[in-house]
């Protein structure tokens, strides 16, 4: 092995227990992205088991998922094994994957990083030293140093655990997609439907359910002329049918988001986009300019119950907020502009009240017509990092809210149902857990009445298929773009 130049393997392990069902596979551009920085300085390749091999469910998949590992590793040229345990999803997978490899090769450097790693780091400390290095935090500088001390030095004698410093802005690197491109020929022969990109990093809100803050918070973004050749580029590269951009907090500063958003009109681009940001940030200049793109715009809401939004950490001014929102909806709505309203169910202290402001203020919204508001709803998932978890006897102190299924990542059964079992308050407890599904499918009638035709017939067919058998969509798919 050249101590001058270790090889390194920046590897996804996939999922254990994980749906196959759930969202198709991508390409997990973060990787992406610091492999293309650390090739400045070391030989690097990419690799994706969720894609390659799979998501095992089964103790059988497991052992073929092993074996497949084990054939992989023994013929590929590494000598630094970099882990993504990306979520909790990822940590049995990433255990695996550790230990084959130690198995394999005793003397090859293996780190691992990624959110799991940064809220739970001691996780990956054992006896046996299966992990050399746990990085917590942006990983481009970190492992480049653990490459560097390993060339100099061989393996750490213990487990060390890094708190990475943040890249600069000014060093951010291009996504080099030649680093993929063979992958993406293997395992995507028609291409790739849609490219995921980050244009930004570093969130400076505090959310209580999100692991952003596990981060550093400062903003950072490419300019936005290269910003604008990066979604240019990834298009072309893979003749996408859609770029998501998926910033933490897009669009941060107005300057920066104007410039990016003119540029990208200038160009007149025929693809999709998709982006989320918060509704204080958009203006009429920059609604203006969205609505000269085939573009989606999606809004973290989060809850329309002012009492949760402070629960949630949200907005120190919820009504504030959620007149904002109010104001950007109706304005995205005049000019013809595409937006979804995420929403979190059953956070740590909703009650029926609660549940109860969002829904009028959903009504109220829904009076509107050729509204292009579409709203996505998904229950509180809980994951290790955020603040549900790290202040989580006071949550249950102060609201009854429990997580029956605790460490669901340690456990051989579905771990993406099993994080969502959340009891967010004493009332919602039992068949109260649904209240909030109940009460949505309640106003499926009404939230596609309040639909424009283009807004309609996209909804129904990006997000609620079975809005398909409406007479409506037969009426109208002929008619809209």
């Amino acid at each position: 092995m050249s101590r001058t130049k270790p090889r390194i393997l920046i590897l996804y392990p996939s999922c254990f227990y994980y749906p196959a069902w759930m969202e198709r596979a991508e390409i997990k551009t973060p990787l992406l992205l610091l492999a293309s920085y650390l090739q400045q300085y070391f030989p690097v390749e990419y690799a994706d088991f969720e894609i390659s091999v799979g998501r095992p469910n089964t103790s059988l998949q497991i052992r073929r998922f092993e074996r497949k590992v084990r054939e992989f590793l023994t013929t590929a040229e590494f000598d630094i094994l970099a882990l993504s345990c990306w979520t909790s999803l990822s940590y049995q997978a990433a255990l695996k994957v550790a230990r084959v490899c130690r198995e394999l090769f005793p003397e090859k450097l293996i780190v691992v990083g990624g959110y799991h790693a940064s809220a739970r780091p001691q996780e990956f400390m054992s006896e046996d030293q299966l992990f050399d290095y746990v990085i917590c935090g942006e990983g481009e500088i970190a492992l480049r140093e653990c490459a560097e001390e390993f060339a100099r030095s061989g393996r750490p004698q213990s487990t060390q655990i890094i708190s990475a410093p943040i890249l600069p802005g000014e060093e951010f690197v291009r996504h080099d997609w030649s680093l993929v491109d063979d992958f993406v020929g293997t395992h995507f022969p028609d291409g790739l439907y849609n490219v995921y990109i980050f244009l930004s990093r570093g969130c400076p809100f505090d959310c209580s359910f999100c692991m952003e803050p596990l981060k550093e918070r400062k903003w950072r973004a490419y300019l936005p002329k290269l910003a604008v050749e990066e979604v240019v580029t990834a298009q072309q590269r893979f003749e996408a049918h859609s770029i998501s951009i998926c910033d933490a907090c897009f669009g941060m500063r107005p300057g920066w988001r104007k410039e990016f958003l003119q540029r990208l009109v200038e160009l007149k681009p025929e693809y999709w986009l998709t982006l989320e940001t918060r509704p204080e940030y958009l203006d009429e200049e920059d609604i203006k300019l969205l609505s000269h793109l085939k573009v989606e715009i999606q809004l973290g809401i989060e809850s329309c119950s002012p009492a949760m939004l402070q629960i949630m950490r949200k907005s120190k001014q919820p009504e504030h907020f959620l007149r904002e929102f109010r104001r950007a909806s109706e304005m995205m709505s005049q000019y013809g502009v595409l937006h979804r309203a995420n929403l979190i169910f059953n956070h740590p202290g909703e009650t029926k009240q609660t549940l109860t402001e969002t829904f009028d203020f959903i009504d109220a919204m829904s009076a509107r017509n050729s509204s292009t508001l579409m709203w996505a709803s998904h229950g509180f998932m809980h994951f290790p990092g955020c603040d549900c978890d790290r202040n989580s006897a006071s949550y249950n102190k102060n609201y009854g809210s429990h997580h029956p299924c605790g460490d669901w990542w340690h456990q051989q059964e579905d771990q993406y149902a099993n994080s969502l079992r959340t009891v967010p308050s004493a009332e919602l407890e039992n068949r109260n857990l649904d209240l909030w599904r109940r009460m949505l499918n309640e106003r499926d009638d009404a939230l596609k009445a309040a639909l424009s035709d283009r807004a309609f017939r996209f909804a129904a067919e990006k997000y609620f298929l079975n809005w398909k058998n409406d007479e409506r969509y037969q009426s109208v798919h002929q008619n809209t773009v």
